[in-house]
C-alpha cells in the first residue's frame, strides 16, 4: 500500500511495518518495526533475537535511514556478529 505521508510503499501489519524493498529494519526478512518522526525508529529482528530503538533528542529531516541512526544500527549489527555462536550470530 502506498503511504502518502511516508511517500513510499509500505506493508502495515497489526501496528507495525513489515520489511519492504524501500524500508529495511534488520538484516533478516522477519524483522519488523516502525519509523518515527524526525529520524527515530524501532525494530525487532526475531531471527537475530534482538530489538533496537533510536530516539534522537533533535528532529532530523530524514524519515528513514537518518544518518545518525543508520550508523548506530550498522554498529549494532557489527557487534551482534561478534557474539558467541548463537542464533543471533547465525542470523547475522
Amino acid at each position: 500500500m502506498y503511504d502518502e505521508m511516508l511517500r513510499l510503499t509500505v506493508a502495515y501489519s497489526l501496528g507495525y511495518v513489515r520489511q519492504c524493498p524501500n524500508l529495511k529494519f534488520g538484516i533478516t526478512d522477519k524483522a519488523f518495526g516502525t519509523p518515527g518522526a524526525g529520524g527515530g525508529f524501532g525494530f525487532a529482528d526475531p531471527d537475530a533475537q534482538v530489538g533496537f530503538a533510536y530516539a534522537p533528542n533533535r528532529m532530523g529531516l530524514c524519515l528513514f535511514d537518518d544518518p545518525r541512526g543508520k550508523v548506530l544500527r550498522d554498529t549494532f549489527y557489527h557487534c551482534v556478529k561478534k557474539l558467541p555462536e548463537t542464533e543471533a550470530k547465525r542470523a547475522a
